[in-house]
This record gives structure tokens, sequence and C-alpha cells, in this order.
């Protein structure tokens, strides 16, 4: 039987090799592509460019030098993204700012490859200016990260194409270096042509999303808002945009899990799903996010922060924090998360340095104020009667809603109980505790422990019926001062364990 040839790839047995003209050209095409015929995918024109930019100057001029930019002006420019990685950063301080603005000394053996293959990409693509975050925001204790941090999502909305150094453990690393050779075998047919049985390497998942820059924190992000990005792995370069995954070898992927991340309006693909199913997608997000990695953990809450509002617009809800209020049930579900299974303990981030003089840390309801990973109790779908008066909206003052530690950390109101019982499952009762600070069993001082009871399992009757709580303890007491509780866990046991008498409100912080 004679093959079809509608099933025959059409692609190269050998890829070009990086930075060569027939490669910068492969992703020239790409972009051109996209530019005519994605209406989707246009970068965002509503945001102003960002503080300072890249000028990578003229063919005549090819100064590289670090501009300011001003809120009117529209300007077409790349973003990279990238690892920061172990040991010294290159960077712009306030004592080298000045020379930066003069010239970026990129023929200087300190200069990290990364940034020479992010310049060389960036003018092979014919654009003028590059974004790179540790160079045009001002690190240090006297420069405007704080500031800058909160305008990643304008950044990257309106950056006319991200390039990732997918493959880069660090600055140093670079991106455009030898890649893995692509195993092939050519049959020579009776004519002139041939045909190529070639290695399949077409691993968007395996090369992009579990490669080493996608365990960076602020990576999850960049690439949700960014219009369209170019990945460079070991194994080949991969672009991605509205309309799907493409490879260089020519192969499309479309897999509906992968786009919702790229979809260059997130989270509009997700307007198809019913609410649950929207925040079961949210849930999943945030138990990923908690597993990546930060340089500073005090980033943790600002790292997701544009991406976060963009889902509390599309639940038509407020919140902050990681934490969701719709005036329904919504707010009760997100404050049941839970340390990771494989998480020995969470540890509370210090902010101290990192906020304002007046300003407070966040929330201990917050899984943000945490260092590890976070999963959430298992809830039966539909099958919670949600106690909505337990705990009040803590996002109803104007900044505390916002994943800014400078702000005042938003309280949480809630009902609490004693426990009139060790939380310890016996005689076949479903019970669970599952503290922060590490394992349940075994830890004293439950009698000074409070439930704050947000859900209750709708079988079974009276005190068999399941309740699903946080765990809390007092924080400061004394003095004639208001006592502020924290929280330690959550958990969920019969009503049995929990006593009637002494139930108040109390304030979480």
């Amino acid at each position: 039987m004679a093959p079809n040839s509608n099933h025959i790839q059409i692609g190269f047995p050998s890829l070009p090799a990086p930075a060569s003209t027939t490669h910068f050209a492969f992703l020239t095409e790409w972009l051109n592509d996209c530019d005519e015929n994605h209406r989707g995918c246009d970068p965002v024109k509503k945001y102003p460019p960002p503080t300072r930019l890249i000028d990578l100057g003229s063919p005549d001029a090819p100064v590289v030098r670090l501009i300011q930019t001003t809120t009117t002006e529209t300007v077409k420019y790349i973003a990279l993204s990238h690892p920061w990685g172990q040991g010294h950063s290159f960077c712009t301080f306030s004592h080298n700012l000045a020379q930066h603005k003069a010239a970026i000394p990129v023929r200087s053996p300190n200069f990290p490859d990364t940034f020479r293959d992010a310049i060389a990409a960036t003018r092979a693509l014919g654009v003028r200016y590059l974004w790179i975050d540790s160079i045009c925001i001002i690190q240090g204790p006297d420069g405007d990260f704080e500031k800058e941090a909160k305008r990643m999502e304008d950044v990257f909305s309106a950056a006319y194409c991200v390039i990732a150094a997918s493959s880069a453990r660090g600055q140093r690393d670079g991106f455009l270096r030898t890649r893995k050779e692509r195993q092939f075998l050519q049959l020579r047919g009776e004519s002139s042509s041939s045909l190529y049985v070639c290695r399949f390497i077409d691993n968007f998942a395996e090369h992009v999303l579990n490669g080493p820059l996608s365990k960076r924190g602020w990576v999850l992000q960049e690439r949700a808002l960014a219009r369209r990005t170019i990945y460079f792995t070991d194994w080949q370069t991969y672009w991605e945009c509205g309309c799907g995954v493409r490879c260089e070898t020519l192969t499309k992927i479309d897999n509906k899990l992968v786009s919702f991340l790229g979809d260059p309006s997130f989270p509009s693909k997700l307007s198809s799903f019913d609410r649950g199913e929207r925040i079961r997608f949210y849930e999943d997000l945030y138990r990923q996010y908690s597993r990546l990695n930060f340089t500073r953990l005090t980033d943790r809450p600002v790292a997701i922060a544009g991406l976060e509002q963009r889902m509390i617009n599309n639940l038509k809800a407020k919140g902050g924090y990681g934490i969701f209020h719709d005036g329904g049930s919504l707010l009760s579900r997100s404050l049941l998360w839970r340390r990771g299974a494989e998480a020995s303990t969470l540890n509370r981030v210090d902010f101290s340095k990192a906020k304002q003089k007046e300003g407070k840390s966040l929330p201990s309801w917050s899984w943000m104020a945490y260092d590890g990973a976070i999963d959430y109790l298992d809830l039966p779908l539909g099958g919670v009667d949600w106690r909505n008066d337990a705990v009040l909206d803590p996002f109803s003052s104007p900044s505390s809603g916002r994943n800014d530690p400078s702000n005042e950390t938003a309280v949480l109101k809630a009902m609490a109980r004693p426990f009139v019982f060790e939380p310890v499952g016996e005689r076949g009762e479903s019970v669970d505790v599952i503290l922060d600070a590490g394992n349940a069993q075994g830890v004293t001082g439950w009698e000074g422990w409070k439930a704050v009871v947000v859900g209750t399992r709708r079988i079974a009757k009276g005190d068999h019926r399941t309740h699903y709580l946080l765990i809390i303890t007092a924080l400061t007491e004394g003095d004639g001062h208001e006592t502020i509780y924290q929280r330690i866990g959550v958990g969920y046991m019969p009503g049995g364990f929990l006593g009637e008498e002494g139930v108040q409100r109390v304030t979480v912080g």
C-alpha cells in the first residue's frame, strides 16, 4: 500500500544552529505570522511602558544603555524571562545608575551570557528596546523594586514579545548555545528525494513547563501575562501564543490544559467553565505556585499579584493573599488550605525588611505568609453546607485586598469554639488535624486551641456530621487589650469534639 503523504510531517531533520541567520529567520517568521493573523495576541497598548528600558542602539551607533521612558510614549520592546541563579548578579544600583545610562559594559567579562544572548536575539528580531528586571529595576535597599514589582502585569502584557531562557539556571549560562543533537535516519528512495526518520523531541511539558526556568516563582505570572513567548531550551526553540504552541521541528501542539496559561488574555479561556471548575483550576494554580522557588521569599505575594487580580475579576470577587471572597462560600472554601503532604512544616516568612516601617506582615490565614507547599482539604463537591456567617469579610478596607506587605494587614473576624476533647480519631471516627508547623499527633496544648467551623458535610446528623474548620490559638492577650489569634492549621472532625459554650467572635491576624 502506498504511504499516505498527508501523514508525513514536513520539517528539518537537523535543526539550524542557535543564533544562526536561519534560526533567527525562523523565529522572525513566527512573529510576523502572529502579527498578521492572530488578532488577539497583540500587546496590550493601554499600559504605559516600563519605567526604564535598555536601548540597544542602531547599526551605526550600537551603544547599549539604560534609558528612562515617559508614560505617554509607545515603545516596542522585548522582555526577558530568566533565572537569577546563585552567586553575584549583574544589576543596576543607585551607585551605578548613571554609568548604565551612559553605557552598559556589555563587552566586559562580567556581563552575563544570558543577557548578552538576549541582546543578540532582540536585535535579530528587529527590536531596539529590551527589558531585563535586574538592569531596568534599581536594586538594593535604596532602589525601587517595591514600586516596580507591582507593575509586572504592565511590563509583560505590553511587551511585543517575551523571550524565555528556559535552559538557563542562572545569569551566566546563556541560552544561544549548542543544543542536544537530534538523531535521525535518512531513507533514500529511487528518486532523488529522501525521507527522514527523526527522534521525537517535541516535549513542551518536559523542556519548558518542567524546565529549570519554570521552577522560578516569578515565571508562572510572566508566562500567563505575556502575549506571546519564545522559549529557548536545550533541545529546540518553542513558540507560545493564544493560538497554541509551535515547535522548531514545525510541529504544532494544541493542548487545552497547557493553553490556559498561554492565553494572551488570561483567564478568558476559562469563561466556558462553570464556577466550581474555575475554583478548582485556581486552587491547582496556587498549589503549583506554592511549590516554586524564590531568591527572596518576600516576593511570594508580589510575584503573582497581577495574575491574582485577574482571577479575582474573573470570579467577580474580592480578595488577596491567595484568598477569595464573593459574598458566598468562596471565602470559607479558600481558607481551607493545608500544608502540602511533602512539606514537614510551613515556616512564616519575615517581611520586616521588605515592607515600609508603618506596614505589617501578611496574616496567618494566608498561605502566602509561609514558605512551603500547600494543598487544599478534599471537600465533596456540592456536599458542604457553608457557614458564611462564621467568618466576616476581611477585605472591606480599600488596602486590605492587595498582596502588598506595606499595606495594613487584613484581619479576619471569626466565630470560635473551644475543643472539649483532644482531636484524635478513635472508634473509626473521621478526624484529621493538619498543623501548619507539623504533624498534629503528639502535640500538646490542644486545650488552648479554638475551632472556626466554616462548613459542615451534609450527610449524617447531629454530632456525627463532619465539620471543616480552621484551628487557631491566642497570639497576644491580657492587659485589657483585645486578644489576637493566629491560624495554626486546619482539620475536619465530628461536632462532638467541639464545645457549645464559650463561642465568641474573635480576631484572627
